[in-house]
């Protein structure tokens, strides 16, 4: 099961204009209460947060250091968050990080200052 501040691989297909595409590691925001009836409900769906390399530093990023199976140094794009079928997560390629409860609570200040 997937649970919420894990990294995975995410595809999220083809560009279209400024959104993101392609096979790129994304994290998982949606909560665990939620991700554990993904199979009992009928909307399969997790909201997850991309991760760019693009080194252009704004107030919604977040860096992340390469670790574990995460190459590169990265960072968490939190104004695009995205709901995408559970299918487009690639859990059988295996976990690449897992955020910190630092990261974690630093990505949900991030996106209710969004709000």
């Amino acid at each position: 099961m997937i649970q919420q501040g894990e990294v995975y691989l995410v595809n999220f297909a083809k560009k279209y204009n400024s959104e993101f595409g392609k096979v790129r590691p994304a994290v998982i925001l949606q909560n665990n209460f939620l991700n554990r009836a993904l199979k009992d409900t009928q909307y399969q769906s997790v909201l997850v947060v991309p991760l760019s390399t693009q080194d252009e530093q704004t107030d919604y990023k977040i860096e992340i250091r390469p670790r574990d199976n995460l190459k590169e140094k990265s960072f968490i794009v939190v104004n695009w968050l995205c709901t995408l079928d559970v299918t487009r997560i690639q859990a059988d390629k295996g976990l690449l990080t897992k955020l910190s409860s630092d990261e974690l609570a630093q990505l949900k200040v991030k996106i209710c200052d969004l709000m």
